[in-house]
């Protein structure tokens, strides 16, 4: 839920999302979020319109104080411009981005193998007027610690940088108390992001009678990389999981500031 800043302005947190659908690789997925919040309520459900056309309400849900709704969107392509544009009646709010260029994860390649004692090393190329970068890691694998016993190893790093390439210390991936590695595998998903960065004391870019944040994002195509042996692609879709917390958290993020 975005906060309320006094008055009746309407508070707005919007994006514009693309992914690859996990499931069908060469398929890219469009797509469009908004979420606002009215203390006194809304006397219509407000209207978006993405570069000129009508946001469709894929999916939907309402208040009295408080509306969300999304859809797929086909009108932009990855380095155009966004025109981001919301009728609630009363006013209107919007905003205009660019949607980050594409780009892809350099290194490791899915046929990496990580062995303990080195360093994982992650690069990516430059998207092409990216503002920065989400980046996440997984790191698992079954383990023999130092008294002889089997344990399972988790590390989960969830970062926001704007350079392109990241270093994790093999102390923080093969702690002291690691003495042999059974197997294991990990994955890396790199999201490209224009808008305000996610950090304390950030002003919204939402313009016009209301207030708020608007982002485009394009996340890449994830890598997965083995630990001491070779790793199959993960059967599981982990990248909806990253995206379904990235949207929570700018969510959280929008109504804080």
């Amino acid at each position: 839920m975005c906060a309320c800043v006094g008055g009746e302005r309407d508070s707005i947190m919007g994006n514009v999302s693309f992914y690859w659908d996990y499931y069908n690789p060469d398929s890219l997925v469009k797509s469009a979020y908004l979420d606002g919040y009215k203390y006194n309520g809304f006397k219509f459900i407000p209207v978006v319109t993405i570069n000129g056309d009508t946001l469709p309400m894929d999916g939907f849900q309402y208040t009295p104080t408080n509306f969300m709704y999304y859809g797929d969107i086909t009108n932009i392509d990855n380095g155009d411009k966004c025109e981001f544009f919301v009728d609630y009646g009363e006013g209107k709010g919007e905003a205009t981005d660019t949607m980050p260029g594409t780009f892809r994860i350099t290194s490791p390649d899915t046929t990496y193998v990580l062995h303990k004692g080195n360093n994982l090393s992650i690069s990516w190329s430059s998207a092409t007027g990216t503002g920065w970068y989400w980046v996440d890691v997984r790191v698992d694998y079954l383990y023999i610690d130092t008294a002889g016993s089997s344990e399972e190893f988790e590390l989960n790093l969830d970062t926001i940088i704007e350079v392109t390439s990241l270093t994790m210390n093999a102390s923080r991936v093969f702690p002291g108390y690691v003495d042999t590695i059974i197997s294991g595998d990990g994955e890396i998903n790199v999201e490209a992001v224009n808008g305000p960065m996610v950090k304390l004391g950030q002003k919204g870019n939402i313009d016009g009678d209301a207030v708020g944040f608007f982002w485009c994002r394009y996340e890449t195509k994830e890598v997965w990389f083995g630990i001491e042996q070779i790793a199959a692609r993960p059967r599981k879709d982990l990248s909806a999981e990253i995206r379904k917390k990235h949207l929570e958290l700018l969510r959280k993020f929008a109504s804080g500031n």
